[in-house]
């Protein structure tokens, strides 16, 4: 066999085992397309933020961030007089959607019979509380802002 023969072998052996090898060309859009299809937005890497949490620890960050709600809901609340016929001692969960524009959104709420009964105005003081909350940076999964939904408890305890 000539080295001539040899060499046209060699490129039509390689010309037919490349057949399966085509470069894609993507365009930039679709990749990252492509990739915030595969986030999981059901995972926070950065709970939303209050000023006041900034220097928190990364541990302490959802803890700051539920304690400055719950504190300010509870300072909203015992500025009101609240008359009950019975006692109440309950704890309801408290639904905000938190947007990736760093509103925060008090979802409906499903009161017991009783506190509905006894506290009527019971949403009305929450939807209050909740709208006088200070500025909230939203929370971020790899650095993209996300809308996430937190249930906080809020235990109701009135002699």
């Amino acid at each position: 066999m000539s080295v001539r023969n040899w060499y046209i072998g060699l490129l039509v052996f390689t010309l037919f085992s490349c057949k399966d090898f085509v470069l894609k060309k993507e365009h930039k859009d679709d990749i990252i397309k492509e990739g915030l299809e595969k986030l999981n937005w059901n995972e926070v890497e950065q709970p939303p933020l209050f000023a006041v949490c900034k220097r928190k620890s990364e541990e302490e960050l959802e803890q700051c961030f539920q304690n400055t709600i719950t504190q300010h809901i509870h300072n909203d609340l015992i500025k009101h007089t609240i008359t009950v016929k019975e006692a109440v001692n309950d704890t309801i969960w408290v639904p905000l959607l938190i947007t990736k524009e760093g509103k925060i959104i008090l979802e409906d709420i499903s009161l017991p019979p009783d506190i509905e009964t006894q506290i009527p105005d019971l949403k009305d003081r929450l939807e209050k509380s909740i709208h006088s909350l200070p500025e909230v940076k939203p929370a971020h999964t790899r650095s993209t802002p996300v809308t996430t939904l937190y249930k906080l408890p809020l235990v109701i305890h009135i002699d």
